[in-house]
């Protein structure tokens, strides 16, 4: 595997550094310089390193989420245990 594709390996373990590129905070080619001089251990990586968790990502997702089948479908499973807890119930007084 050859440098780049180093690289690009390594951009997969924090995708969260594709939000600065895009706000133009830095360029790949910066970035890529960091990699190739000082490597992926290098403290530049270390806030991209520490992001548990994409909040972009959860917000896209959260923002395409259809609230009406969402809706819909918690209502249908409110119904299922309805049912599943009356006949718990009527198994109940069965035994009594």
């Amino acid at each position: 595997m050859d440098n780049l594709d180093e690289f690009k390996a390594f951009l997969k373990t924090i995708p969260s550094i594709k939000e600065d590129v895009l706000n133009h905070r830095y360029t790949w080619q910066q970035i890529y310089e960091i990699y190739t001089m000082y490597g992926e251990n290098d403290h530049f990586f270390d806030p991209y390193k520490n992001h548990s968790v994409d909040f972009n990502g959860v917000l896209e997702i959260i923002k395409n989420v259809d609230l009406n089948a969402l809706s819909s479908s918690l209502q249908s499973i409110e119904k299922v245990l309805g049912v599943v807890s009356n006949l718990i119930d009527k198994n109940k007084e069965n035994k009594w």
